[in-house]
């Protein structure tokens, strides 16, 4: 993927992020899908390339850090964002008072998911404080750790909301892209999960948790919404889906 595309792609993501909840579904959605398409286009340049031996994109690993209350369950949201997109593998670890989520992939897709992450990260965010200014209250006899929880499992809920709408765009997008597509992005993932497996990786155990579903429900809803939505930009004008 070019620089100018990244730029692109993070233009309207950062505006996404400081403009209305409609407007930013539209600028979000067309970037998740600007994403998937360019991720085809590379797919299909380096099978060509291979077939004719010449030299294709690198598999490498980019590391995001998230720190703070909320560090676990934005790595949750950031991994279920490179799960979605499909041609990447998500490995967590945590360093100190941080979590870090590691991409591996290859070098164009690491660039967009790192991008569409920290946006998201910024969505959820402020997602998650609207929706506790307007339910504290359910919770005012909780405890703090109570109330801590429930704004966590908002996030957490959010980033599987988005999970489920990215994912949704990028199997229509596959579709639209013609016959053959599927099994070029099959490749290039096989060659990802084969690079993996090369590394030496220690095991971790997932702690056993306690769950809002509350919380986490309205978190899915708004990673839903704040993700994809149902619109779609055309000649700079919002139009709803099939209008």
């Amino acid at each position: 993927m070019t620089e100018e595309k990244i730029d692109l792609i993070a233009k309207l993501l950062a505006k996404a992020e400081s403009t209305t909840p409609e407007e930013a579904e539209a600028l979000t959605e067309h970037a998740e899908r600007l994403m998937v398409k360019y991720a085809i286009d590379q797919a299909v340049i380096d099978e060509r390339r291979a077939r004719e031996g010449k030299s294709h994109e690198r598999i490498t690993e980019v590391k995001v850090s998230f720190s703070g209350t909320y560090r676990e369950a934005l790595l949750d949201m950031g991994t279920n964002v490179v799960w979605a997109l499909g041609s990447m593998r998500p490995l967590a670890a945590s360093v100190g008072n941080r979590s870090v989520l590691f991409i591996v992939g290859f070098e164009s897709d690491v660039q967009q998911a790192e991008v569409l992450i920290r946006s998201l990260q910024v969505q959820a965010l402020v997602a998650m404080r609207v929706w506790w200014r307007a339910n504290a209250a359910r919770y005012r006899f909780g405890s703090d750790w109570d109330r801590r929880r429930a704004r966590d499992h908002f996030i957490r809920g959010f980033g599987h909301g988005a999970y489920v709408r990215i994912d949704s765009n990028r199997l229509q997008v596959i579709e639209e892209a013609g016959s053959g597509t599927d099994l070029v992005l099959v490749d290039r993932k096989t060659r990802v999960d084969e690079f993996v497996d090369g590394m030496n990786l220690r095991k971790s155990t997932q702690r056993e948790k306690r769950w809002d579903g509350f919380a986490q429900a309205h978190g899915n809803l708004a990673g839903r919404e704040a993700n994809t939505g149902e619109k779609g930009l055309t000649h700079g004008k919002v139009l709803e889906a099939g209008a």
